[in-house]
């Protein structure tokens, strides 16, 4: 069975903590990483660059005003599909050119691509799209499903998508759109992806479900309030039950082994969360636990827990963006104001830097193009 996991939640407002263990490195990991790519670019490809390391590709307006909580993008190899207030539109990778755009009778709440198509939550509605002309091959709005949220996830298997929002998760068909499961009745809870079936958080803790709801296993931690992207075999959770600053005392990180089912480490957090801003590689998260003021951004090494680098004094807008070799860290707000940051996932070498990036609301990329937009969107090639 091929194995596919995508998931996006771009512009979402977002409060986490995370890990402890500072200053601890997996150093043998290090050592097998490549050198950096830097040298790799391609200096013919346009005379403009921001900064060493990144060379702008080209600039597109878009038609919308808008906050960040109205951003959520996602790419495939050959277009970034940007969507904002009112309209989803796609975007070339190589050139910027509006393949097509579409309004929206409804606020975006998620978007997510895979080989099969793309797929939006808009409300209690969920789409799939052809990602050639922008026309729905089918939409269903759920029973038992009241509202999407800015908080929301859309992730995919090879048969199945599921979303995540206000009342829970809910499954559908690729293929027909039928409804076949709702997963639990936890609002705000994300929904992962991994190996045909669905991961998420419900009362007594993080449990996997088949796609029609049946339940294979569940490990019991109710501290677990959001979870990263699937890391090889790895989700990563945390959290707490606080809100807005308040601490609850609970402040760990959670690696939970999705071939058993078993929670496979457990460590300290410095500082109480609840959402994190996250991404992954294969075998490494990046958590920022930032409510808009300075605070750490870590790379954890998914099997064990470890801190392989982090950012201390750092405040981000948005998630993280995984590239080819790469791990695109946006709009970062520090002592040495760097701006835009590209660094090695598993060392944190620095592979590029632009302090002229201007700070927009969301971001995606693929390949090695990576796409900062709001009312207009900048892509650049590392």
């Amino acid at each position: 069975m091929r194995r596919r996991t995508y998931v996006a939640t771009v512009g979402t407002v977002a409060l986490a903590g995370c890990g402890g263990q500072r200053g601890e490195t997996d150093a043998e990991e290090m050592d097998e990483t490549e050198a950096d790519e830097t040298d790799e670019t391609e200096a013919d490809e346009t005379d403009e660059t921001d900064s060493a390391g990144f060379q702008k590709l080209w600039e597109a307006e878009l038609q919308d005003e808008g906050d960040s909580a109205d951003y959520h993008a996602t790419s495939d190899a050959t277009a970034a599909y940007l969507g904002t207030v009112s309209h989803l539109t796609a975007l070339s990778l190589d050139d910027g050119t509006e393949q097509w755009t579409r309004s929206l009778d409804e606020s975006l709440n998620g978007v997510a691509a895979d080989d099969d198509g793309l797929y939006t939550l808009q409300n209690r509605t969920v789409k799939r799209v052809d990602t050639g002309t922008g026309q729905s091959r089918w939409e269903t709005t759920a029973e038992g499903y009241t509202s999407g949220t800015q908080e929301s996830f859309i992730a995919t298997t090879d048969d199945h998508v599921a979303a995540g929002g206000a009342d829970g998760a809910i499954v559908f068909e690729k293929e027909s759109g039928q409804q076949t499961a709702q997963l639990n009745d936890n609002g705000f809870a994300p929904v992962r992806a991994w190996n045909g079936q669905f991961v998420t958080i419900g009362e007594s803790g993080v449990t996997a479900y088949d796609p029609d709801g049946t339940a294979q296993w569940t490990v019991e931690d109710g501290s677990v309030s959001w979870l990263t992207p699937v890391a090889g075999s790895t989700v990563v959770g945390g959290g707490g039950k606080g809100t807005f600053g308040r601490d609850n005392g609970d402040r760990t990180f959670v690696g939970i082994d999705l071939d058993s089912g078993t929670q496979a480490w457990t460590i300290e957090a410095n500082s109480e969360f609840i959402y994190a801003k996250t991404a992954a590689t294969d075998d490494t998260v990046f958590v920022y636990p930032g409510w808009h003021t300075a605070d750490t951004f870590y790379a954890l090494n998914a099997d064990t827990g470890a801190v392989r680098w982090e950012m201390d004094d750092t405040t981000i807008s948005f998630p993280p963006v995984v590239l080819e070799s790469a791990v695109v860290i946006p709009e970062v707000l520090s002592a040495t104001d760097q701006g835009l940051q590209a660094r090695e996932p598993k060392t944190g070498d620095q592979i590029a830097a632009s302090d002229e990036v201007e700070s927009l609301y969301g971001a995606t990329g693929s390949g090695r193009t990576f796409v900062n937009y709001g009312e207009r969107a900048i892509a650049y090639r590392l």
